[in-house]
């Protein structure tokens, strides 16, 4: 997903809480460069499950959701947040690159 209407459409099919979610967003090519589009999301959807923030524009998604006023975590790696988060189901919501370097890590 990389636009608001994706991205809500997706918050609809995850899992309830207490799942943890990930959520990554890059600015490269194949994703557009604008992220303005995080401020058109409404990500109180998510509250309730732990949070976990990657990619690129990690730190602008990261203010986006402090202004929702959820809580969350900062991540450098998908290895970092896998390690925080409770055992079973992780959901992941992620623009285009950056699900592909995550299918990546992950082997698929």
């Amino acid at each position: 997903a990389k636009n608001p209407a994706g991205w809500l459409e997706t918050f609809s099919l995850i899992d309830p809480p207490p799942t943890p979610v990930i959520l990554s967003v890059n600015a490269r090519g194949a994703d557009g460069t604008d992220t303005s589009w995080l401020w058109d999301v409404d990500y109180t959807q998510l509250a309730g499950h732990p949070i976990f923030v990657l990619g690129d524009r990690k730190l602008d998604l990261a203010v986006r959701l402090e202004v929702a006023g959820l809580d969350f975590r900062v991540c450098e790696s998908l290895d970092e947040a896998v390690q925080y988060a409770p055992p079973g189901r992780i959901e992941v919501i992620a623009n285009y690159t950056a699900f592909q370097d995550l299918r990546r890590r992950v082997g698929n």
